[in-house]
């Protein structure tokens, strides 16, 4: 919980900042792993329904948030590259941009996602987070 309201009063502050270029948000294709080297059939079609959800997250649509960290957490089919930590970052984009209070689920998907990196992975997705809710609001002015 205390690493919720840290990551809260982080990306609070990062609104305040001047908006410039989020360089840490990775491009779609970053994201991707090698279906070719993937046990699993369904790896390039969960590529395929991924694909459009991107630029929505990048957007703010909360649902694309949510799939996106699920998939980074466990890879979904084996069509994205596993990054806890970016996973974290995307949990905590939702909770800095969604509803209010924040829901019990989102804060239970938090802490299954952030609680278990140690600090310094921690602060990456505190950064990575705040560059993706600068991407989001200059997505939306």
């Amino acid at each position: 919980m205390r690493i919720l309201l840290l990551a809260l009063v982080l990306v609070a502050a990062a609104g305040s900042l001047p908006a410039h270029a989020a360089d840490g948000v990775p491009a779609y294709t970053d994201l991707l792993a090698d279906c070719t080297k993937s046990k699993d059939p369904a790896c390039a079609g969960e590529q395929a329904v991924l694909a459009p959800q991107w630029p929505k997250a990048l957007s703010g649509d909360l649902f694309s948030l949510r799939n996106f960290a699920f998939c980074l957490g466990n890879g979904c089919y084996g069509a994205l590259k596993t990054d806890p930590v970016r996973a974290c970052a995307l949990r905590i984009v939702v909770a800095a941009i969604g509803d209010q209070p924040v829901s019990q689920e989102d804060r239970n998907s938090f802490n299954q996602d952030c609680s278990q990196l140690g600090t310094d992975d921690q602060q990456a997705a505190k950064v990575a987070a705040r560059d993706m809710v600068r991407a989001i609001r200059r997505a939306n002015p």
